[in-house]
């Protein structure tokens, strides 16, 4: 299931960033080091802001940058929060994911429940864990730019992907 999830978002969202900085390095004549610098800064500044976003589907209140609470869960999309649940449940609890994400709709009720066992497994901690450590690569691979005022936006960037969250 990881590794299918990871295959998503970096086909989807991480290449997006990835396509996006690269072309920029091309745009500035950058060498090829340096191309390839920013462009795996963009690359896991992208998978940390889907991962952050996924997470944002399960445990925030209030609808944020236009998107729905739980829209991927009433989608059935199986994302990493969900993920993360059903590698430490229970058996039954497997069990119940597995029913849940099988249907063609759910539930509120269900939804509900769902959100009860991402507390129970504090499966939003371990999201945010897995995007700081995209965090931390995308911030690194900016290191062999020199001191700038664009150095330092892109690495503030870095941490907004994770801040926009709380």
């Amino acid at each position: 299931l990881e590794e299918t999830y990871f295959k998503i978002i970096n086909s989807k969202t991480a290449q997006l960033f990835a396509a996006a900085t690269r072309v920029s390095a091309c745009i500035t004549n950058k060498n090829r080091k340096e191309k390839d610098a920013l462009e795996s800064y963009g690359r896991n500044l992208g998978l940390a802001f889907q991962i952050a976003d996924d997470a944002l589907d399960y445990y925030s209140t209030n609808k944020i940058f236009g998107k729905e609470i739980g829209k991927d869960f009433y989608e059935g999309k199986v994302t990493l929060p969900i993920i993360f649940v059903y590698q430490k449940a229970e058996a039954n609890e497997r069990i119940f994911l597995e029913k849940i994400f099988k249907k063609k709709n759910r539930s509120e009720k269900e939804f509900d429940e769902i959100k009860n066992l991402i507390k129970k497994y504090d499966s939003i901690t371990s999201c945010f864990k897995r995007a700081e450590h995209f965090v931390n690569i995308s911030y690194n691979a900016l290191s062999i730019f020199k001191p700038s005022k664009e150095k330092s936006i892109l690495q503030n960037l870095t941490s907004y992907s994770l801040e926009r969250s709380f």
